[in-house]
C-alpha cells in the first residue's frame, strides 16, 4: 500500500498560525483504517497488507511564511544575511512542525498496528500486527533546499528518506511545481524570483504582518488568511472581496480592502524592481504579466474571476498562466505518476500513463457544465478540521490498482465513465486521477 499526501505547508507560526497542530494524529488514525480496509481482498478474505510506504510529496513545510522577511532581504537571495535567515525559519519551523516530525518517527520505528488474520482468512479481534512502514519527504516549492545533502544526511539517520523523486513498484512520485509556469524561474542566472515567491512573501507576507490585518478579531482574520494561502493567485481578489463582503463588521471590512489595495499596489513596486519582467516565462509574453496580475489583484470591487473566464471572452493572463510544460512520465511501462503540486490543465499527454493530482487544479473552472474527459475527482469531505489531499494506492487481485483518498474510498474511474459524458463533482480539493489510455 502506497499512501501519498503532500502541501501540509507548516510554517514557523510568526505569521499565522501553522496547521500542524493535531494533524499528524488524525492522518495515522485515518492511516491505519486504510490499511485494514486495504487488507480485504475482492474474495472476501482479510490478507494484512506486508508494507506501507508513505511519501510527503512536498511543501510539507513552508520556509517562505515568516515575520523574518518582512526585512530587506528575501528568501531567494544568496548573501549570508538571507542565509542565516532562512536558517532560522527553518529550525523555527522545524520547532513548530516537531509533532508531525515525531509522528514520522514513530511510524518508521514501530510500523502501523492492524489485526491479524487467521488460517480462514478473518480478522482476529484484539490480536494485532506491526506492519512496516517506509517513510520518504519530497521537497516541494515552499520547503526548496529540503533534498540538500545536510538534510538528506540527517533524515538518513532516522530512517526517513529525503529526496526530490520517489519511485517503486510503478510508481513514481514528484512535487511538479517544475512545470507550474507561476513557480519557474531561472536561478543560474541570478534573475530574481519567481512569481509564486513573489506573490508569497511579497504580497502575502506583507499583507498578513499588517496593522489592519492585525486589529481583526482572531478567528475572522484566521478565515482570511487561510483562504489567502489556499488560493490561486488568480483567486486572491476573489478571497479578499468574498471575506469583505460576508464580515459583519463594515468598518474592518473597509480596513481590510484599503489595506489590501495599498499592499498590491506596494507589490507591483517591488515585484517591476526585483527583476521578475525579466525572467522566463515572462518574457516570452505578448504583454506585461506583472501589470495584467497587478490589475486583477486589485479588482477587488469587480470580484474578478478566479479561473478561466468563458470560453467567448478572452483572458490572456489565465491563458498564460495556463500553460504547463510536459511532464516526464514513469518508463516505459505504464503505471501512475504522482504529483503534490496540481498542475494547472489535467489535459497532457501521458502515453498510456494514470496519473494522480493532489489538490485543486488551476485553470479549470468546475463550476461550468461540462465535462473534463479522462478526470476522476476523489474530495475529502470538507467538514472542518481538514486534513491535506491524500491519494492512497494499494494492490488488488489480477494486477488492477485501487485508488482512494483517507478515510473516503470511492469507486475507480471507468472508461464508461467517458463515453456517458461522465463529469466530476465541483470540489475545493482533493485528489484527482487522469486515464489517458
Amino acid at each position: 500500500m502506497i499512501v501519498v499526501t503532500a502541501n501540509w505547508e507548516i510554517g514557523d507560526g510568526s505569521l499565522w498560525p501553522s496547521p500542524a497542530a493535531g494533524m499528524m494524529g488524525r492522518f495515522r488514525a485515518e492511516l491505519i483504517r486504510a490499511a485494514v480496509r486495504a487488507g480485504w481482498q475482492s474474495d472476501g478474505r482479510y490478507d494484512p497488507v506486508p508494507r506501507v510506504d508513505v511519501v510527503f510529496a512536498g511543501d510539507t513545510f513552508d520556509w517562505l511564511a515568516s515575520r523574518e522577511w518582512l526585512g530587506s532581504s528575501r528568501p531567494w537571495q544568496r548573501g549570508a544575511k538571507a542565509r542565516a535567515i532562512r536558517e532560522r525559519v527553518m529550525a523555527g519551523t522545524l520547532r513548530v512542525g516537531r509533532s508531525v516530525i515525531r509522528g514520522m518517527l514513530a511510524m518508521v520505528r514501530h510500523g502501523v498496528h492492524v489485526s491479524r488474520a487467521d488460517r480462514h482468512g478473518r480478522p482476529v479481534h484484539g490480536a494485532t500486527l506491526s506492519v512496516p512502514v517506509g517513510l520518504s519527504v519530497l521537497e516541494g516549492n515552499l520547503d526548496a533546499g529540503l533534498s540538500l545533502e545536510a538534510s538528506r544526511t540527517s533524515a538518513e539517520r532516522t530512517g526517513i528518506g529525503v529526496g526530490a523523486a520517489w519511485d517503486a513498484r510503478g510508481v513514481r512520485v514528484i512535487h511538479g511545481d517544475s512545470s507550474d509556469p507561476i513557480w519557474m524561474t531561472d536561478r543560474a542566472s541570478g534573475v530574481g524570483p519567481s512569481l509564486g515567491e513573489s506573490l508569497r512573501v511579497d504580497l502575502l507576507t506583507r499583507f498578513a504582518a499588517s496593522a489592519p490585518i492585525g486589529a481583526i478579531e482572531p478567528d475572522a482574520r484566521r478565515l482570511l488568511l487561510a483562504s489567502l494561502r489556499a488560493a490561486d493567485p488568480l483567486g486572491l481578489a476573489v478571497a479578499v472581496a468574498a471575506w469583505c463582503t460576508a464580515s459583519q463588521d463594515s468598518a474592518i471590512a473597509g480596513r481590510v480592502h484599503d489595506e489590501w489595495l495599498r499592499s498590491v499596489s506596494a507589490w507591483h513596486r517591488v515585484a517591476r524592481g526585483s527583476g521578475l519582467t525579466g525572467a522566463s516565462p515572462w518574457n516570452e509574453a505578448s504583454f506585461d504579466v506583472v501589470d495584467a496580475l497587478a490589475g486583477r489583484l486589485a479588482a477587488i470591487d469587480r470580484r474578478a474571476s478566479a479561473g478561466r473566464t468563458a470560453s467567448d471572452a478572452a483572458d490572456h493572463l489565465a491563458d498564460h498562466l495556463g500553460g504547463d510544460r510536459p511532464i516526464a512520465t514513469v518508463g516505459s511501462d505504464s503505471g501512475f505518476l504522482v504529483l503534490g503540486h496540481a498542475p494547472v490543465d489535467a489535459s497532457m499527454p501521458l502515453e498510456g500513463h494514470r496519473m494522480i493530482g493532489l489538490g485543486a487544479r488551476r485553470g479549470v473552472d468546475l463550476g461550468r457544465d461540462r465535462g473534463l474527459p479522462g478526470v476522476r475527482e476523489i474530495s475529502p469531505l470538507p467538514t472542518p478540521p481538514r486534513s491535506p489531499a491524500t491519494a492512497v494506492i494499494t494492490e488488488r487481485g489480477g494486477g488492477t490498482v485501487g485508488v482512494s483518498s483517507l478515510g473516503d474510498p470511492v469507486a475507480e474511474w471507468s472508461a464508461n465513465a467517458r463515453q456517458q459524458g461522465w463529469s466530476p463533482a465541483r470540489a475545493d480539493a482533493g485528489a484527482w486521477i487522469v486515464d489517458a489510455a
